[in-house]
């Protein structure tokens, strides 16, 4: 067994024991009141009732079902428990308890000591007056005799005591409400409800109020112990913030019966909390919705739209696409829909293209930042010559410039900036010109900035453009032309903002721009940007009265960490008094910020805070030292009474227990607000009854510091033995033997698994909470461990073999429970999927797209999987979402990191659209940079794809082939986000006229070109206004004859063309097939869902190609004049000159085919030389790839990265030959030079061939398709040629019909989804097929687009790069979270392109430089060292180095020596403080 998988141990003890030792400490206690025996009448009381007690599990039972553990181990053989052999074996108990005793240092803990846990308990229970005493005895407590209990007693007393009361539901509820923070008492009271009537639970929840953290507590209970899906005869209408916290499996659940009689329908309507709600809570609650009321109820009526619309944010993209054109809805209902709903920008983009052209113009600025480029740029193409991007100017900025950082896709920002950007060079740049782009300017870079003339900088400019969006390095840059402006700043007024760039040197100016008693609060807001050297200097002028109430309560409310450079544990200790103070002087509508922000403080500094309040009077419990709860929770009690008259603003925030405690007159030291900080040593003095309350605090003060925070390694361990003392407490109290430390955690219950979570269950490792005695308790752990996210699992110690055992046990459960794999299984199983079996692909597609999309969480698919469990992930993804060429951007978004299992083929066959549209989203939600701290073995942070490595590699690290396995996939997925953005980018400036500041910036100009598919005309229209027409000359018989002839002949050749090259495209024949035989099967074909992406793409394209060629011929025919189809003349001559039906050969039609050539995407390692080896994947042009085939298929391609083409090698468990299909010839990449307007360069036949391949077909699938055209083929009698040709004796009117009935076919494949959003792409082999990374020049706007994942680029991308790109992009490249191995190439590639870094005029490399290089210069440091200047006016940019370079290279070392020489250190002239602070880790060369 994997020695870190291994666990630990502890002594039975027995009532004799119990009452011997105890009677002894108990005549310790001084009670003139206290009867001795008392103690064992407790003892036998709680024993008694918790045998005859139910537990609080999903099947509840009594506990004598499961105690003494002989009947647990009964239990498990006979529900055919996994391994029940092996885990009921005293052996196996034995040697687990063992390895956790060596492993994880779980001492036994004995009898005696168990009883200083329980004599903390009894002394409490001695301060109980002697009425209360004897109720508790005699089992007659009333609600008020348990509410005067202490709350550990409440929480670990068997449910009984609560049976007895006669409540009401609502008296049940004021229990509950009375106690906010004991969960345990939440679950008591919800089980003792379990089997009341539903009208009591109503009342009850009617009655309840909770803190915003137990809702989900709350919804687990509704849904996996009250079982609210099948309570069809409840008719309690539940609160819309309660049915947004069930789980989905729940929620997919509810029966139709129970649906109605909770009125779920009704309670959906209310918005205010539906904003609220998670992503994936909305795909769940929509989709139990639709399933029972029908699309119509959500957006069927412009009443239920009213009601129901906001349920649209979790519908799929299809649905909402039936919007558009929808007569029975106003457009404006949908705008004022999305105007009040938060969704995903591609749903918004969606119901975008819905809406009229008013409601468009109205509802701009409030979309701008969730609509796709093509959109903004198709809106001011649009949009009224009055209505001038201009007018927006103010309102964008209002919008977009309100955050600190702004969550605007880049493109999208750029496409916007440009309209404000004037047609003049940089250096010619005047007052107007900066004024005109106003806060816009954050487009600009610093070299961009530096080239303005400075004249334009005065105080009035500086509040036109300035933003807190705005870099340190662009802010150096504004503020030098500001000085260069002629203005001495310690005279001026310096904009607030301004101050981040403010030297070291300027900040201990005697005078410096500004006041500390007026403008503390901006620099203390300032200082987020501050380089070390700055931030020491804040805190060298703060000093003198940084322990003001005023100065420290405004320090904590803004900026605290700020106080982590310039003061020590000790002082910190020391000056607690004035922290509290500082607090209370900030008063109560600041006690939620500062609660907040206190969190931001070093552990040390919180540490110190609980240490010095433990010394404090009161905060120990007498005798000992242990802690004082009610003092550390900061507890209202008789002596610290609220003040009734301060009102909490925030109610339901988790600390709003701790608010009352705030305003009493009687004021704390608040050692609540530091409970991150507790040590192990503060962890060992927690009462251990209240173990529970205390732990759920500390989870939540922990978890609320960000998405991948985690507890730190030492406090996980310690908190892992403080439930093991609990646990112990637990089995002395309830009489239970304990013999192993399977047996231990089976005391666990519900309440104490949900507070615990995964994150500390995990230090026990997979054996052990695999074989927890208890089945019902190792459900549950398990449960907890899989909802843990899995950045945590890299963090905690437990390896990949643990994780396979814990995920095949849970799923055994899983599937014995429910009788095979579905959709609660999977959601039960959770984050533990990936580390399945097999099985797991039993689950139906829908169940597993639902598991994806309502279920996982971002950061829940940031998965680490070797590569047998990559492959099992990639097959569960292609059978639900289909082959990558169909994939919607949605589905990738959805998908999100999960996209790292995938093969490189499959990224490849993604259709370029698509991609480019979620590209903005992957970039921002990826974990592939993120910084996790904690990782085993490792002493500094690592990022994501660098930890995922180190926890595959176990002893090998990052250098084993299962971690270089993964690193290959993180970084081609890392590869594909960046050619997703660089397609966004490339949209963007095909379309817009750049301005000319960028225009060379580019290294091109492009030119405005018309839209690649449909020219901005809107041909559906026209050809409604044309086939209107003719049907109404047709039935007022103002036709001649002539025209009906011709009129005919161009319907009867373009349905001919049609149904032609609609076959061709399927890859059927159509063998002398009538028109209508022609419609019976495409019809039955669309139908039974037999299209892929790619054809469904191209049948959409002739449907284009068949109104054009009507309208065409039909306007000469009809004699229509522009204006009578409401177009301009240039308009009308676009469309008679666009070429429709180009034929090549019999069957092979010309349509813009999204074709599937595999193509790689870099996976460059980069050496320690520096070196980038490229890993060549390319497959030529003309190949082509088999079917995807059957899931159950037996030759399984592995989806290696490191394998040397685009197959993957076989796995011998996992069944599948699906690599992607990919097309016939394309043009070479890099192509951007398009064919004439209108016509697109038309494929070989080969290509039809692939893409029929490409539909991965089914056998049934195929078998379908034949009986459908023999059907067709023997129902209809057998025609002339006639139909096929010019035909003067064919009616008109009946081909007018059938001409619909074509229309009406081809309706719902429309290109309407993707003819505005591919209309904008340039014609180029790019937009046909992904490009690979060596095929594309990046720019600094791609850079900046694809976000941390850019960090994934090789030396050989930047030296692709133009000279100028590189320039503009120092700072952006200087500020990517690049792995060390990397940073050398990295510089030497960026030296190589920076004219600046290589003239020797423009050395060496000062402040402002280094700002912008940041991440790179420990690079520079190690090999370069000599270009950087030490001089003293550099300090702040030296200090990036000082606080990040901590290396033994003589070089580095060096560079102290030559600070020391260059700037005269002596003892005459030594460091300043200031300076000895920035150099940090270079003083090591000392």
């Amino acid at each position: 067994m994997d020695q870190t998988c291994k666990p630990t141990l502890f002594t039975s003890c027995t009532m004799v024991i119990v009452v011997f030792l105890f009677v002894a400490t108990v005549f310790a206690v001084s009670d003139e009141e206290f009867e001795p025996g008392q103690e064992v009448q407790i003892l036998q009381s709680l024993a008694s009732k918790f045998t005859t007690a139910k537990n609080d599990f999903i099947q509840a039972r009594l506990n004598s079902a499961y105690f003494p553990f002989v009947k647990s181990r009964h239990e498990n053989e006979r529900i055919k428990r996994m391994n029940s052999t092996t885990i009921n074996s005293d052996e196996y108990m034995k040697k687990i308890t063992e390895q956790l005793r060596t492993w994880r240092g779980f001492e036994e803990i004995k009898s005696t000591v168990a009883l200083t846990y329980a004599n903390l308990m009894f002394e409490t229970f001695y301060m109980l007056s002697p009425e209360l005493r004897t109720s508790f005895l005699q089992s007659s407590m009333t609600a008020d005799d348990l509410q005067k209990l202490p709350l550990s007693w409440q929480y670990l007393l068997p449910h009984q005591f609560y049976d007895d009361l006669e409540l009401s539901g609502a008296g049940f509820a004021e229990l509950v409400n009375s106690s906010p923070e004991n969960t345990g008492l939440l679950y008591k009271i919800t089980m003792v409800l379990r089997d009341e009537s539903v009208a009591m639970r109503n009342e009850f929840m009617n009655n309840l109020n909770l803190r915003d953290q137990y809702r989900e507590d709350m919804g687990y209970i509704l849904g996996y112990r009250w079982g609210i899906e099948s309570e069809a005869d409840s008719n309690y209408d539940y609160t819309m913030s309660t049915l947004l916290h069930l789980p989905s499996d729940v929620v997919m659940g509810i029966n139709n019966a129970t649906f109605d009689n909770l009125n779920i329908a009704d309670n959906l309507e209310d918005t205010s909390m539906w904003d609220l709600a998670s992503p994936q809570t909305k795909v769940a609650w929509f989709t139990r919705f639709e399933n029972r009321k029908g699309w119509k109820e959500v957006a069927g009526t412009p009443h239920h739209m009213m009601r129901h619309g906001h349920l649209l944010s979790g519908a799929p993209l299809d649905k909402l696409r039936e919007l558009k054109g929808n007569k029975e809805i106003e457009t404006s209902l949908l705008a004022e829909v999305l105007d009040n709903t938060e969704m995903n920008p591609l749903r918004v983009q969606e119901l975008w293209e819905a809406l009229a052209d008013v409601d468009r113009e109205k509802s701009f600025i409030a979309q701008a930042s969730n609509l796709d480029v093509s959109q903004i740029l198709s809106h001011y193409d649009t949009t009224d010559i009055i209505h001038t991007p201009h007018q927006h100017h103010v309102m964008l900025e209002n919008a977009w410039f309100s955050q600190d950082k702004f969550n605007v896709p880049w493109v999208n920002f750029l496409a916007i900036a440009f309209s404000y950007m004037n047609n003049e060079e940089f250096v010619s740049w005047t007052y107007k010109e900066l004024q005109s782009l106003g806060r816009f300017v954050v487009i600009l870079s610093p070299a961009e900035i530096d080239l303005i003339p400075a004249n334009d900088f005065n105080s009035t400019m500086l509040g036109m453009i300035l933003s807190s969006t705005l870099s340190l390095p662009q802010l150096n840059s504004i503020y030098l032309k500001y000085l260069d402006n002629n203005y001495q700043v310690a005279d001026a007024t310096l904009n607030p903002i301004l101050l981040s760039a403010l030297p070291s040197a300027t900040i201990l100016s005697a005078n410096p721009p500004f006041i500390w008693s007026q403008d503390k609060t901006n620099l203390l807001v300032a200082s987020a940007k501050f380089s070390p050297g700055q931030m020491h200097s804040l805190h060298e002028i703060s000093k003198p009265g940084h322990w003001a109430p005023a100065n420290l309560s405004a320090i904590l409310s803004t900026h605290p960490q700020c106080m982590s450079m310039y003061v020590n544990p000790r002082e910190f200790r020391a000056k607690l008094d004035y922290v509290v103070a500082a607090i209370y002087t900030a008063g109560p509508d600041k006690f939620h910020v500062i609660a907040t922000k206190v969190q931001k403080l070093p552990r040390h500094l919180l540490m110190a805070w609980l240490e010095e309040a433990h010394t404090r009077p009161g905060s120990k419990r007498l005798p000992g030292d242990w802690w004082n709860s009610d003092v550390l929770l900061d507890r209202v009690t008789s002596i610290s009474i609220p003040d009734s008259g301060t009102i909490n603003p925030l109610p339901s925030h988790p600390m709003a227990a701790q608010f009352d405690r705030f305003t009493s007159a009687n004021r704390s030291m608040l050692p609540s607000l530091a409970l991150a900080g507790m040590s192990c040593h503060c962890i060992n003095l927690v009462e251990t009854p209240d173990t529970m309350e205390v732990l759920a605090l500390y989870r939540y003060h922990t978890e609320s510091q960000g998405e991948v925070a985690a507890m730190p390694s030492s406090a996980r361990r310690c908190w892992a033995k403080k439930v093991r003392q609990f646990l112990h407490l637990k089995a002395l109290l309830f009489n239970v033997t304990v013999n192993s430390e399977s047996e231990l955690l089976s005391l666990l219950t519900t309440a104490d698994i949900k507070t615990v979570g995964g994150e500390i269950f995990l230090t026990w490792g997979g054996p052990a909470l695999a074989s927890i005695t208890h089945p019902e308790v190792m459900h549950e752990v398990l449960m907890a461990v899989g909802h843990t996210r899995p950045h945590l699992y890299l963090r905690n110690g437990v390896t990949y073999t643990c994780m396979k055992v814990m995920a095949n046990a849970l799923l055994d459960t899983m599937m014995t429970e429910e009788g095979g794999i579905n959709f609660r299984v999977l959601t039960h199983v959770h984050n533990l999927v990936p580390y399945t079996d097999t099985r797991v692909l039993k689950a139906g597609p829908a169940d597993i797209r639902l598991y994806v999309s309502s279920v996982l969480s971002p950061t829940c698919k940031a998965v680490c999987l070797k590569k047998k469990e990559r492959e099992l992930v990639r097959q569960m993804i292609l059978q639900s979402y289909g082959p990558p060429s169909t994939w919607l951007p949605l589905d990738l978004v959805e998908l999100g990191d999960l996209l790292v299992v995938m093969a490189r083929s499959d990224l490849a066959a993604v259709n370029p659209t698509s991609l480019r549209m979620a590209s903005a989203q992957l970039a921002s939600s990826t974990l592939f940079a993120s910084s996790l701290t904690e990782i085993r073995s490792q002493s500094s942070s690592l990022l994501y794809h660098e930890a995922c490595g180190a926890w595959l590699g176990g002893k090998d690290g990052r250098q084993s082939d299962e971690a270089v396995g993964m690193f290959k996939q993180w970084k081609m997925l890392a590869n594909f986000i960046v050619v997703g953005n660089f397609l966004q980018v490339e949209v963007l400036l095909k379309k817009i006229d750049v301005p000319k500041p960028r225009s060379g910036v580019n290294d091109f100009r492009r030119k405005r070109q018309a839209p690649t598919l449909t020219d901005g005309i809107d041909y559906k229209s026209i050809y409604t206004i044309v086939m209107n027409d003719m049907k109404a000359k047709f039935d007022a018989k103002e036709l001649s004859d002539a025209q009906k002839m011709e009129a005919t002949k161009v319907i009867t050749e373009t349905q001919k063309m049609l149904g032609d090259s609609s076959f061709a495209v399927l890859g059927l024949e159509r063998e002398g097939k009538t028109q209508s035989e022609v419609l019976a099967v495409l019809a039955e074909y669309k139908e039974a869902g037999n299209m892929s992406e790619a054809q469904n793409v191209q049948v959409q394209m002739l449907a284009v190609d068949t109104q054009v060629r009507m309208i065409q011929e039909l306007v000469q025919v009809l004699n229509l004049s522009a204006d009578g189809l409401n177009l301009t003349e240039d308009e009308l001559g676009t469309i008679l000159a666009r070429h429709t039906f180009v034929l090549r050969s019999p069957g092979a039609v010309s349509t813009t085919m999204l074709s599937n050539r595999t193509l790689a995407f870099d996976e460059t390692s980069e050496g320690t030389d520096g070196e980038s080896v490229a890993d060549e994947l390319l497959i030529n042009d003309a190949e082509t790839t088999s079917n995807p085939a059957s899931i159950e298929s037996k030759n399984a391609p592995e989806a290696s990265p490191s394998e040397d083409s685009d197959d993957n090698s076989n796995n011998a468990e996992l069944t599948t030959d699906a690599t992607p299909a990919s097309s016939g010839t394309t043009a070479p990449s890099g192509t951007d030079a398009p064919p004439s307007p209108g016509i697109t360069a038309p494929p070989s036949h080969d290509t039809v061939s692939s893409d029929r391949s490409s539909s991965a077909l089914t056998s049934s699938t195929a078998s379908t398709i034949s009986s459908t055209v023999s059907s067709a083929a023997s129902s209809s009698t057998p025609t002339s040629t006639a139909a096929t040709t010019s035909s003067t004796s064919a009616p008109l009117n009946p081909l007018i019909e059938e001409e619909n009935d074509f229309s009406e076919l081809l309706k719902n494949t429309e290109l309407t989804d993707f003819i505005i959003f591919s209309a904008y792409e340039p014609e180029s082999a790019y937009f046909t097929t992904l490009p690979s990374m060596d095929s594309i020049t990046l720019s600094c706007d791609v850079v900046i687009a694809a976000g941390t994942s850019a960090s994934s680029i090789s030396s050989s991308d930047i030296a692709r790069m133009s000279f100028k790109e590189v320039m503009n992009c120092l700072s952006t490249l200087g500020h990517l979270p690049w792995p060390p191995s990397v940073t050398k190439s990295i510089w030497k590639a960026v030296k190589e392109k920076v004219d600046s870094l290589q003239d020797s005029t423009m050395l060496p490399i000062k402040r402002d430089e280094m700002l912008q290089l940041g991440t790179l210069l420990p690079a520079i440091a190690a090999y370069d060292s000599e270009l950087l200047d030490m001089g003293r006016k550099n300090i702040d940019g030296i200090s990036l180095l000082g606080r990040t370079l901590s290396s033994d290279d003589p070089a580095i070392l060096n560079l102290v020596q030559l600070f020391i020489t260059l700037n005269n250190v002596s003892p005459t002239n030594p460091f300043t403080s200031t300076e000895a602070a920035s150099l940090g880790q270079l003083l090591c060369g000392l």
